[in-house]
């Protein structure tokens, strides 16, 4: 079992385990040999791969609670072919990186102190073996990409301790990747400061506040990013949101690209770059960047195809309904979801999760086509243009609509949330009355049959009143009597005047004066004569 060590800053770094090497390049490595071992596409499968939990039970419970339940298929991932593709070009991408930047090699040392021979002249070194590759992600918002790279970045450890390889102390740290993101100034130097930001927040290093304040230029701190890097031995850097460069002059555009070639030149570590279809002409426009981003992969994402792979996607995620009446998934529901979201599962997500909402808050209770419609008229207005240029697969028209939001649940899961409560309250209060009323008349027909019995009537109400608090319920009529009779009789609260009235002993003095049952409670008072006696003639 691999081990955790804790650091000061409280990021907690994985003990390497050394697994041996199959593939020759790979072997002798100890940077590539504590990494996860290369895994089958059954076990990306299975790691990528996300069920939140869930019961059938569940769709019984009140409004407000099912209200929260929705919100777990934001934790819904299927894995797909796509996310295989780019979990292997990963894979492949930090070894080869690593394969030339060996911790036990002769030449291992021997890089720091010609870095720093470049941080003296301001310059980098492009005299060694360049194996450093990059990987370009681009794709419309809303496809997965962010999400995707969450969930394979999951299955390395993000920093890993070296202690000692067989036998040789090593003392290193092992930073696997980094994530940045693009500056919307266009700015070499504040990637640089992002950059040490970053490594500062994970190895608790003090890097930015010792250079932010240095005044030294953008080709000063250059090669003093490419030292950190080597010293962290890190495995690749994640440039996101690269679409922001397509906002700024050329020349700026140019001097950042220009930057991460260098830096892949001289330290070889690989670059990942990630953005909307906007990305692309960035990429175009500088040639030999365009043809650089072909080493590992040049992944254009596109949306589901309306196929088996997508029936995959919506199918699983079907199962998470929590409307009382259940709707099974039909081609019909398949095709209507298709057409709303266009293919996009973010949208797709959101959606199911907004109609599931709408069904609960107005009482429907099921989802139908019609309610699928009627939903993505009127919550997915703001990205209706983008959705419908989906459709043309223009990705020249999709660029211009690539920064559109897409649909906040936080918020939407709030507004259903006030219309739910509101109608949990006025339920309430309608339920509160209805109870209150029926309590009422428990206790004055419970006061009234002990007052037959022979109790006086302020000492019956606080008996009863009492029965009915303790067991917090309206039970029935012949039980809250019997309860508060025994509790009476218990406490020996019947008074002279309650034995006077009792109706047996008034039935037997009237039997003493030979009187009738009914004569005698006539005259004691307790039965009243509907008409007069008279006498017939």
């Amino acid at each position: 079992m691999m081990g955790i060590i804790e650091l000061h800053n409280g990021t907690q770094a994985q003990v390497a385990d050394y697994n041996e090497q199959e593939i020759l390049e790979y072997q002798g490595n100890p940077l590539i040999e504590a990494l996860p071992p290369i895994y089958s596409q059954e076990e990306v499968i299975d790691h990528l791969s996300m069920y939140p939990p869930y019961n059938k039970e569940e769709r019984y419970l009140n409004d407000h609670q099912r209200v929260h339940l929705i919100s777990r298929l934001l934790h819904y991932f299927q894995a797909i072919p796509i996310h295989l593709r780019i979990e292997s070009s990963i894979s492949r991408l930090i070894r080869t990186g690593y394969t030339y930047r060996n911790p036990v090699s002769s030449t291992y040392a021997q890089t720091f102190v010609d870095n720093w021979n470049n941080i003296q002249n301001k310059s980098f070194d492009k005299s060694i073996i360049q194996t450093g590759q990059t990987l370009s992600i681009l794709g419309v918002s809303g496809v997965g990409k962010t999400r995707t790279l969450q969930r394979i970045l999951q299955t390395i450890p993000q920093v890993i301790s070296h202690v000692s390889y067989k036998g040789q102390a090593l003392n290193h740290y092992q930073v696997t990747y980094l994530k940045i993101e693009t500056p919307f100034d266009g700015s070499v130097k504040t990637i640089i400061y992002d950059f040490m930001y970053q490594v500062d927040l994970l190895l608790g290093s003090n890097y930015f506040n010792r250079y932010v304040n240095s005044h030294l230029s953008t080709s000063q701190l250059m090669p003093i990013m490419a030292q950190i890097a080597k010293s962290i031995n890190l495995g690749m850097l994640i440039l996101d949101e690269l679409q922001h460069l397509k906002g700024i002059k050329n020349s700026s555009s140019a001097q950042i690209l220009n930057f991460f070639t260098a830096l892949i030149n001289t330290i070889n570590i690989p670059l990942i770059m990630v953005g909307t279809p906007k990305a692309m002409d960035v990429l175009q426009s500088q040639f030999r960047q365009a043809r650089r981003s072909t080493n590992m992969g040049n992944i254009l994402w596109d949306r589901f195809e309306k196929d088996a792979i997508w029936d995959l996607f919506v199918e699983g995620m079907w199962k998470y309904q929590w409307t009382k009446e259940e709707s099974h998934f039909t081609e019909e529901i398949s095709s209507a979801l298709y057409y709303e979201s266009q293919g996009i599962s973010d949208i797709a997500i959101k959606l199911y999760m907004m109609v599931q909402l709408r069904a609960i808050s107005s009482g429907k209770e099921k989802i139908t086509t019609t309610l699928i419609k009627q939903v993505a008229q009127e919550e997915l207005k703001m990205v209706q243009p983008m959705l419908h240029t989906l459709k043309c697969k223009d990705y020249s028209k999709l660029a211009k609509y690539d920064d559109l939001m897409l649909p906040d649940m936080e918020d939407l899961i709030k507004q259903e949330r006030i219309i739910v409560d509101q109608k949990q309250v006025m339920d309430s209060l309608q339920e509160g009355v209805k109870r209150k009323n029926e309590q009422a008349k428990l206790i004055n027909d419970a006061v009234f049959r002990l007052g037959m019995l022979g109790f006086n009537n302020d000492v019956a109400v606080k008996a009863v009143q009492k029965v009915v608090s303790e067991n917090n319920q309206i039970g029935a009529l012949s039980q809250v009597v019997k309860n508060a009779f025994l509790l009476l009789n218990n406490k020996e609260e019947r008074t002279d005047k309650v034995i006077s009235n009792d109706l047996r002993n008034i039935i037997k003095k009237g039997e003493e004066q030979q009187l009738t049952a009914y004569q005698s409670l006539l005259a004691a008072d307790v039965i009243k004569q509907d008409y007069p006696e008279c006498e017939v003639s």
